[in-house]
């Protein structure tokens, strides 16, 4: 007992190690006076000696970039999604593979991106940094997103920025008490690693052959979509949504009830789509049926024990799952969460991840290289029958006309959520056989694109590591 209670005392504020770190009063005029301790942070410093001291020495950012900015804040004008419109995202959107915007707005020149730019985030989530590739380019970018402009050698920077290095000094530049931000001035303020033209060429080249497979990869999966829409005769989802009467009442039978009284089951929308499909597939199933799906998987709530990534594996959460590379700092211990790890958590190639809570209905199709990842108890896992069902399944899952069947089985008042049992009754269009097997094979051919994305892009980063 006595031990017991030995063990469950509060550790003394004096028993915490204390990190300090010295730094000339040259480097504090430098900084601007600064006297915030994040600025000369241990591993921040640490990462500027490294920098400093690596075989081809430094040089400052600003001698590699053209541009660097961001837009003064403005009156936004949403509008209803219609053709003349374009995408509007923030600065943790424009992170995903194939950005899907959610808001809409008029061409604005303030808020538009150059393809070949850098996008680094400035505010919040500070120091996410991604490429304005074809994808990107016909989307308007939140003000929360600094502009570098780098002709030359912008792969280069954004594999600085990519590697833990540029991610820890950058995040040491910030500001503010509330909301930390960091300001263009800062950016162009670091010190990179100074390689020669050859290597930086290279480097920059392997990023740009990245993101050209991720602009493929989003060409075939639209593509897909589109055969989709096509083969079922589907509307632009607005055209579901036009109503007539105000305010917008609607009455149901007492037999459709289902045991749900909520408004949003029985929505008008949802039984209009779910009209159309039996009206135009051969026929409508569901995620229930066994021909389609061997499993919907929910994995039970359990204590995490995180660990540093050469003693456990890479734990996703919901939040990340639409980017190219999802892993975060957190990786599961494999001493404490073996045997849950190996019956439960693991990700297998061609499996769908399903959000169900906070943001519900983010479908992702894994890749080979999330193999063995381990996902969070947040993500559905739904296990289709075989490879030639997974890139259709996920076509349509993934669709704007799916996401309104999958929100509709939404409960809770406060934290909104789903669960395998409602995701397992959302309808399921089937068609001619050789149409699926079209879609099917232009999806997970669009996922292997997306795994040698990924591979280009961890081969920039080793050699950019190598530079060091």
């Amino acid at each position: 007992m006595v031990n017991n209670v030995q063990n469950s005392a509060p550790i003394s504020p004096l028993a915490q190690p204390f990190n300090w770190v010295s730094v000339p009063l040259e480097e504090v005029i430098n900084a601007g006076l600064r006297l915030e301790a994040s600025v000369y942070a241990t591993e921040a410093e640490k990462a500027k000696l490294k920098i400093k001291n690596g075989r081809y020495g430094s040089i400052s950012l600003s001698q590699l970039v053209e541009n660097c900015f961001y837009p003064g804040r403005f009156k936004r004008d949403y509008r209803k999604k219609s053709e003349n419109l374009m995408g509007f995202i923030g600065s943790a959107e424009m992170l995903a593979t194939n950005p899907e915007p959610q808001k809409w707005m008029p061409p604005n020149d303030v808020v538009s991106v150059i393809r070949g730019q850098l996008l680094l985030s400035r505010s919040g989530t500070i120091g996410k940094v991604t490429y304005v590739n074809e994808t990107l380019s016909k989307l308007l970018v939140s003000e929360h997103a600094i502009r570098i402009s780098a002709p030359k050698f912008a792969g280069y920077l954004y594999a600085f920025f990519k590697s833990e290095y540029g991610y820890l000094i950058t995040n040491s530049l910030t500001h503010g008490s509330v909301v930390s931000q960091i300001e263009p001035s800062h950016i162009l303020s670091i010190k990179i690693p100074n390689a020669p033209d050859t290597l930086k060429a290279e480097i920059h080249q392997l990023v740009m052959d990245s993101f050209a497979l991720r602009d493929e990869s989003n060409r075939l999966l639209q593509q897909a979509e589109q055969l989709l829409k096509t083969a079922l005769k589907l509307p632009a989802l607005e055209v579901f949504e036009q109503r007539d009467n105000q305010p917008y009442t609607f009455s149901i039978s007492s037999q459709q009830l289902s045991g749900r009284f909520e408004a949003n089951f029985h929505h008008p929308v949802v039984q209009k789509i779910e009209q159309h499909l039996k009206q135009h597939a051969q026929a409508v199933s569901s995620l229930a049926d066994s021909e389609l799906v061997s499993s919907i998987f929910l994995p039970g709530r359990y204590k995490r024990y995180y660990v540093s990534p050469e003693f456990g594996v890479p734990f996703l959460g919901g939040k990340e799952i639409l980017e190219l590379d999802p892993r975060g700092e957190k990786y599961l211990s494999l001493k404490q969460h073996g045997d849950r790890i190996a019956e439960e958590l693991k990700l297998k190639e061609n499996m769908i991840l399903v959000t169900r809570s906070g943001t519900i209905g983010k479908v992702v199709l894994i890749p080979s290289y999330w193999e063995n990842w381990v996902a969070s108890e947040h993500l559905l896992r739904v296990n289709p029958k075989s490879s030639e069902l997974a890139g259709y399944l996920y076509v349509w899952l993934n669709s704007p006309w799916a996401l309104p069947l999958i929100q509709r089985h939404t409960y809770g008042s406060v934290i909104f959520e789903i669960d395998q049992h409602h995701l397992a009754n959302v309808s399921v269009p089937l068609l001619e056989k050789s149409i699926m097997q079209e879609i099917n094979e232009l999806a997970l051919q669009a996922n292997k694109l997306r795994s040698q994305a990924f591979e280009k892009e961890q081969q920039a980063l080793a050699k950019f590591e190598s530079v060091l």
